[in-house]
């Protein structure tokens, strides 16, 4: 298939560190993420299935800014930075999330708080999730046009999840570990899937997580499934896609009807991302569910 036929990913990436947050958190960048893991895995894709994906995730929906932040000139220490954001004082803390990242690079602010978002990864995992996709980002916007853009989603993100300016050192209360994980959440997967998206983001960066990051947020992961929620779409249980083997061609026909047939949410991205890593990385077994999933969110 020729690459003219493919979407370009610049203006995704590009639109994707403008989303700003409309409830809590900005899922701009984590989504274009997902488009790109996606376009990579699905190369033959086109480009007109894409343009009706993303409009069925409504992102182009999603409210946007088209410049970044306007900041003084003025060095800050990456301590004197964390106490900033710590104590949420803005405007400033633009300013010193540019001189962190300017001194020692995004990556290092995303490593500072590691510990505090496996701890208590937050209302739908939100606070690890997407500060392991932020971290995943940094090397893709360093050296673009939208480099500031990118820090300014950073540092929204960081004051919208009141992490304090010192590391997290207490034991987690709850650990698990990575099969018990996976079965909780493929079976009970949580709201638009988030307990699957999150295991995904936990599964694709484990390697660069301490043995007590991995088992806290995998331990997240677990109490999410057996949490009583009050709300129906919070408490969903997948019974598994009958059949007894699943190909390449069931993911990708249960992907594309996800994405173009489900509910109108920019959650489809990353479900169907988190889905599709999650279905290489966990074989055969977990499959019957992870069609089961991509089946519940398809509205005929």
């Amino acid at each position: 298939m020729s690459a003219d036929v493919r979407i370009p990913m610049d203006p995704v990436l590009a639109r994707g560190a403008g989303i700003v947050a409309s409830i809590h958190h900005s899922h701009g960048i984590k989504a274009a993420l997902a488009v790109r893991h996606l376009h990579d895995r699905f190369p033959a894709w086109t480009e007109a299935f894409w343009q009706d994906a993303l409009a069925r995730a409504r992102w182009h929906e999603e409210p946007v800014v088209d410049r970044a932040m306007a900041v003084s000139g003025k060095g800050i220490t990456p301590a004197r930075a964390r106490v900033l954001m710590a104590r949420s004082v803005v405007p400033l803390a633009y300013t010193a999330i540019r001189s962190w990242a300017a001194e020692c690079g995004a990556g290092d602010i995303v490593r500072c708080y590691v510990d505090q978002a496996a701890a208590d990864p937050g209302y739908l995992g939100h606070r690890l999730s997407i500060l392991l996709a932020l971290g995943e980002a940094w090397p893709i916007y360093r050296d673009s046009e939208q480099r500031d853009l990118y820090l300014d989603r950073l540092t929204e993100f960081i004051l919208a999840c009141r992490f304090t300016a010192v590391r997290v050192s207490a034991a987690p209360s709850t650990t698990a570990g990575w099969e018990e994980a996976c079965n909780a959440a493929l079976s009970h997967p949580g709201f638009f899937g988030h307990n699957l998206i999150c295991l995904a983001w936990i599964g694709r960066h484990r390697e660069s997580l301490s043995e007590t990051q991995l088992r806290s947020s995998l331990g997240w992961v677990v109490a999410a499934t057996q949490a009583s929620y009050p709300d129906a779409e919070d408490n969903v249980t997948i019974t598994p896609e009958p059949g007894h083997e699943f190909a390449e061609s069931s993911l990708e026909a249960g992907l594309q009807e996800l994405l173009l047939r489900g509910e109108r949410n920019i959650h489809l991205l990353t479900l169907a991302d988190a889905i599709s890593w999650l279905w290489d990385a966990l074989g055969r077994e977990a499959r019957p569910y992870l069609l089961g999933v991509a089946k519940h969110y398809v509205k005929h």
